[in-house]
C-alpha cells in the first residue's frame, strides 16, 4: 500500500523528537508491508463496480491486519485500552494509532478517543489513518476516508496548545494500482460491511 499524506493537526514539540521518528517510520513501514492479493508484491485493488451490487466491493479488515501485524512486530501492543495500537515511548507516555475500518462516524468517535486520551492523560498524542477518496472509492459503502473528515481539520487543529496534547495528525493511504484480475478483499460480517 502506498502512503499518501500526513496531516498534522497538533505539535506541541513532539514532532523534532527521536521518539517521533520512530513512530513515523514504524507506521510508514507498517503502510508499505500492506500487500494484496497475499504474497504480491504491492498492493493491487480490484476497481468496485459502483453499478452493480454492494458486494462487489472490497473490504477493509485485511488491509488493518498487516499493518497492525508489523506494528506488533516492533513492539507496539494491540488492542489495548480501546485504541488499535498503541507504543509506549520513554517516560511512560503512550502514542495510539487507529487504523480506521469502521464508516464515517466511527472516524469521528477515532479522532474523539485519541482527543479524550490526551485530556485524560493515558496517551501523549495519536494518529488515525484513513483511505483517499482513490481508494474509498473501492472500499465497503461509506468506510471512513480523508474526504469526508476534511472540513473538520480546523476544529481538532484547535487542539493544538492544549495541556496534554502532545501530538496529533492524520494520515491518508491508497492503492498502490488498481487491476480489474485481482481478487476483491474479503469483507466483514458487522454493520455496513454485510452483503
Amino acid at each position: 500500500m502506498r502512503f499518501s499524506d500526513w496531516h498534522v493537526l497538533v505539535d506541541n514539540g513532539f514532532g523534532v523528537t527521536a521518539e517521533f521518528a520512530r513512530v513515523r517510520r514504524d507506521i510508514l513501514e507498517g503502510i508499505d508491508a500492506i500487500r494484496w492479493p497475499p504474497g504480491a508484491h504491492d498492493f493491487a485493488l480490484r476497481p468496485a463496480d459502483l453499478r452493480a451490487r454492494p458486494q462487489q466491493r472490497n473490504g477493509v479488515k485485511p488491509i488493518k491486519e498487516a499493518f497492525v501485524s508489523l506494528l506488533a512486530d516492533r513492539g507496539w501492543r494491540l488492542e489495548h485500552d480501546l485504541f488499535d495500537a498503541h507504543l509506549t515511548l520513554p517516560g511512560g507516555v503512550p502514542f495510539a494509532v487507529e487504523w480506521e475500518t469502521g464508516n464515517i462516524s466511527s472516524s469521528h468517535r477515532a479522532m474523539n478517543r485519541l482527543g479524550l486520551g490526551m485530556h485524560e492523560g493515558r496517551i501523549g498524542g495519536g494518529i488515525l489513518v484513513v483511505p483517499t477518496r482513490a481508494l474509498y472509492a473501492h472500499l465497503t459503502d461509506r468506510i471512513g476516508n480523508f474526504a469526508e473528515l476534511e472540513r473538520y481539520l480546523p476544529l481538532w487543529e484547535r487542539w493544538d496548545g492544549e495541556p496534554g496534547f502532545g501530538y496529533l495528525a492524520v494520515v491518508t493511504v491508497e492503492q498502490d494500482r488498481l487491476d480489474p484480475t485481482a481478487p476483491y478483499i474479503p469483507r466483514g460480517t458487522d454493520g455496513l460491511a454485510l452483503p
